[in-house]
């Protein structure tokens, strides 16, 4: 299970973008399909790795980008969350393509002077 190696991963790169005197409260990531994160075995290793460290209640808001389809037949394009392997077309010529990327998206914070201070980009699929 890689969730128990990527869990501390993430956390140790959402703290170095912690402002000084703040804490962490909420960590949100996409990983592309090919990153093969099971979204329940990650949610597993994170509450592990929080009861381990004491670190107090960090939320982790997880986003696994779709696979993208195409059929080679047809021409059709689709997303989905599983790798499909036949087109409605019925044909069985359909390519899966997706990213391996595993990208921190934003982190929330409490801080002394601003109650929820939010740092945030976008997850798209690419």
């Amino acid at each position: 299970m890689h969730e128990m190696s990527i869990a501390p991963a993430i956390l140790d790169l959402a703290r170095q973008h912690v402002p000084k005197g703040a804490a962490l409260r909420t960590v949100r990531v996409c990983a592309g399909p090919l990153r093969a994160i099971d979204e329940q075995s990650m949610q597993w290793a994170w509450q592990a790795l929080m009861d381990e460290q004491s670190a107090g209640p960090i939320a982790l808001e997880l986003t696994i980008l779709p696979w993208k389809m195409r059929c080679s037949e047809c021409g059709a394009e689709w997303e989905s969350a599983e790798a499909a392997w036949r087109c409605s077309c019925g044909s069985t010529e359909v390519r899966p393509s997706g990213s391996d990327r595993l990208q921190l998206v934003s982190i929330e914070v409490d801080d002394v002077e601003t109650p929820m201070l939010e740092r945030s980009s976008s997850c798209r699929s690419r």
